[in-house]
């Protein structure tokens, strides 16, 4: 007897042998449900990796006792073509009415994710959270854990399946003899599906599937999460300091501290990973940022053209990329808010001719008024902190000054690029104070017929002279991964932690 643990893909359900197109799959999962449910048998679903996982248990003698299902039903939607919620109710009318595993009725368990599948940060939490209560029911219907326990990688998101491998390898009540499997697609279409395969890592994917998902984690600049999965996979030794200082440098660099990236960075003293272009790079790229912070506070002749302070900017602009590429709208607006502040400040206090580390706020006030009062701008002098009714410069300040200087400025207050950020930043403002958040369609609207990154490049090449191509990470990114790939195969080499055969991979 064994259990099966295994994620829902949208591909798990096939229709006339082949996989159901996105724009048909809402109404062909729909037919089929009710087809089921009616008894009409017009609709005859195949099950191509459950199928595959039945020949894998059939070739080692033994039943399905138990088959654990994890699928999709997000939180405040209804039912959609990437849900897979309408699969899992297929699948159980489909066991029950004994159309699946040569007519055995194993025990189905399901467990809805209602989070985002694709995010890897709640994946983790959820499958830890989903395996205390898969325990737990288990034991109450009396299913020996001990007998064959197999963990199937073939289905659902990147994020759910690293999310199943760290809990299942977690979680100590499991047997020691669990083991991974992969359903293998056909040789050619019309092929019949082969028998799910016994992936031979060690209790992980190769290393090449490892680091596939590791550069899904890279994208998401999730360097905490990779650095978490390496410790926990046992992928480094103590003294593997080289790795582990790095990505320490890059979190540190994502949370704008570039003194101390630097620092990190600093520490790593592997001569043939300093000599690599991806870390000549990064070192580079968070020196400039680093002093891009220190030249900020200062008064500097044309500081405004210096590559320093184009670094800091465009930083900030593949971070806003990087933000809504992953859908976080509320974190995006606010990050977007703060660029445009900054933007603001470093124009104005540039006009006048000072910096704000220069001043307390009580010196600042009166080098604003009095550089107000010298070119006769009556617009600043009737702010708010240049009266002396505010304790710090604000926004309106920022926006006033640089009125003052550049009335065709992008960073008017009045230019469109400020009255979409300022229109989609209160919403985002309202919505959150009701426990809600920003939609993609709110945003492509508001901006519309133009896109807030075109908008935002047009203002950094006017204002800043800033060109930006490619995201400097991209590079750093690869060149890590490459270094990690070499790194791993090496480890497995001489130490035999996996084996990689040939048809593993599709």
């Amino acid at each position: 007897m064994a259990i099966v643990l295994a994620n829902i893909g949208t591909s798990d359900i096939q229709r006339d042998g082949s996989r159901i197109p996105e724009e048909e799959r809402l109404n062909a999962i729909n037919l089929m449900h009710e087809d089921l449910q009616e008894q009409t048998n017009v609709f005859q679903p195949k099950f191509p990796i459950l199928w595959s996982i039945d020949k894998f248990l059939r070739s080692k003698n033994e039943k399905l006792e138990c088959l654990i299902l994890f699928y999709t039903e997000q939180e405040g939607l209804d039912f959609r073509s990437s849900d897979t919620c309408m699969d899992f109710e297929i699948i159980r009318l489909s066991i029950t009415q004994q159309k699946l595993f040569e007519s055995h009725n194993p025990m189905l368990l399901g467990y809805p994710i209602h989070k985002a599948p694709y995010s890897y940060d709640r994946m983790f939490f959820h499958y830890r959270q989903a395996m205390e209560q898969i325990l737990r029911q288990l034991t109450e219907h009396n299913v020996d854990l001990n007998q064959s326990f197999y963990v199937s990688v073939a289905g659902g998101t990147p994020a759910c399946n690293f999310g199943l491998l760290h809990a299942v390898n977690a979680t100590r009540e499991l047997p020691r003899n669990k083991q991974f499997i992969y359903s293998p697609r056909p040789a050619r279409k019309g092929d019949p599906q082969p028998p799910a395969v016994e992936i031979e890592v060690d209790a992980y994917l190769s290393v090449d599937e490892l680091l596939y998902n590791f550069r899904e984690l890279f994208e998401g600049h999730h360097y905490g999460q990779i650095k978490k999965l390496l410790e926990s996979f046992k992928l480094l030794q103590e003294k593997d300091e080289t790795e582990v200082h790095f990505l320490d440098a890059l979190l540190l660099r994502k949370n704008l501290q570039y003194d101390e990236a630097v620092q990190k960075l600093n520490r790593i003293t592997n001569h043939d990973f300093k000599e690599e272009a991806f870390f000549k790079k990064c070192f580079v790229d968070t020196q400039n940022l680093m002093n891009g912070i220190k030249l900020n506070g200062q008064r500097v002749q044309e500081k405004l053209r210096k590559p320093e302070i184009k670094r800091l900017l465009e930083e900030q602009y593949w971070k806003l990329e990087n933000y809504y590429a992953l859908e976080q709208y509320n974190d995006w607006v606010t990050i977007f808010m703060s660029l445009y502040e900054n933007m603001l400040r470093l124009k104005a206090m540039d006009g006048v001719g000072t910096a704000p580390n220069e001043h307390n706020p009580g010196q600042l006030r009166e080098a604003i008024r009095s550089w107000a009062t010298i070119h006769g701008f009556e617009s600043v002098l009737s702010d708010k902190f240049v009266k002396g009714e505010q304790d710090f410069p604000t926004r309106s300040t920022h926006q006033k000054m640089v009125s003052a200087l550049e009335p065709d400025s992008l960073l008017d207050e009045n230019s469109p690029l400020a009255v979409k950020l300022n229109r989609i930043y209160k919403e985002r403002n309202e919505l959150v104070h009701r426990f809600g958040g920003l939609t993609k369609e709110t945003i492509t609207d508001t901006f519309s017929p133009a896109n807030w990154q075109t908008e935002l490049k047009g203002l950094l090449h006017k204002e800043f002279h800033c060109q930006l191509k490619e995201n400097p990470l991209t590079e750093v990114h690869d060149g890590f991964l490459h270094w990690l790939r070499h790194r791993l195969h090496q480890r497995v080499m001489s130490h035999g932690m996996y084996r990689e055969q040939e048809g593993e991979k599709e």
